[in-house]
């Protein structure tokens, strides 16, 4: 079983087309983690994985008997002298790359969906400040959380918080982030990673399981689909080119069209911007 988010559940469904693995293993299917939201579904999700030989997960905190302290007294963490069936992976996030993606409160049980599961500080700043949606994209491109001393802070701090969740696992990704960040983008946006990391993570998934490191790679069913901007022109901390659009459902999308997107579901949901109008007016624009 592979437990966890979204970044799990796709590991869950490339992991059976690995070389090897269905030669020695089979997948106990598991939903991603934060589609439950129940007690009763937590317990039936941990008594499932008590039945299983070996268990993947990302380390889990808000899902009763799903947690990992839990799993862990249960089956025990898996390490070279206890052997345990417990296998702690990464749930790799890195914010440096969209300091403006943010979840504002109130999105729930919404009239519509909102474009994507993030909300962008700078639009919706502009939203609160009645700026025209025709003028979003140049204050977006050009805004100081993209200027050199805001991206320092924001690397700094999306590094060291890395660092600390990285701590105590078994397969981590962190050796992978700080060489590799400033030259491949390696998210698409804060959660989902790229192919690329994508394919770190399933080839040393199935390393522990003991198949080939060397084995060709399956398809990768991966997160491309959606793709959040990564402006670097005022910084150039980041050496792959600057994408300045988004992408929605495989299409990119101006950053003017999203800006649209973003107003009307401010204007349709205006309890949304009540809960978060003082929260961000300081922000600069």
């Amino acid at each position: 079983m592979v437990l966890g988010n979204c970044v799990a559940e796709r590991l869950q469904h490339m992991l059976p087309r690995y070389p090897g693995f269905s030669e020695t293993f089979a997948i106990t299917p598991a939903p991603a983690i934060h589609t439950l939201t129940r007690p009763e579904q937590w317990q039936a999700l941990a008594d499932k994985a008590l039945c299983c030989d070996i268990v993947f997960t990302q380390p889990l905190f808000n899902f009763g008997p799903c947690n990992t302290a839990w799993l862990r007294k249960a089956l025990g963490q898996k390490t070279p002298k206890t052997g345990g069936r417990l296998i702690l992976f990464s749930a790799p996030n890195f914010e440096a790359y969209f300091p403006d993606a943010i979840v504002l409160k109130g999105r729930e049980n919404p009239r519509f969906k909102p474009i994507l599961d993030w909300d962008s500080s700078i639009i919706f700043s502009c939203f609160c400040s009645g700026v025209s949606v025709f003028d979003v994209a140049d204050i977006y491109r050009n805004h100081p959380l993209f200027q050199p001393p805001s991206v320092d802070e924001a690397i700094a701090a999306a590094l060291e918080t890395y660092a600390q969740r990285e701590k105590d696992l078994d397969i981590a990704t962190q050796s992978h982030i700080f060489r590799d960040y400033k030259q491949t983008k390696l998210f698409h946006s804060p959660r989902h990673p790229a192919d690329s990391l994508l394919c770190m993570m399933l080839r040393d998934t199935a390393t522990s399981l003991g198949l080939d490191a060397g084995a060709p790679l399956p398809p990768v069913d991966g997160f491309g689909f959606n793709q959040w901007p990564v402006i670097t022109r005022h910084h150039k901390r980041f050496t792959f080119p600057e994408q300045d659009y988004f992408i929605l459902a495989g299409e990119p999308c101006s950053l003017e069209d999203v800006a649209m997107a973003y107003y009307n579901f401010y204007e349709f949901h205006p309890h949304v911007t009540e809960a978060n109008r003082d929260a961000l007016r300081p922000q600069r624009l």
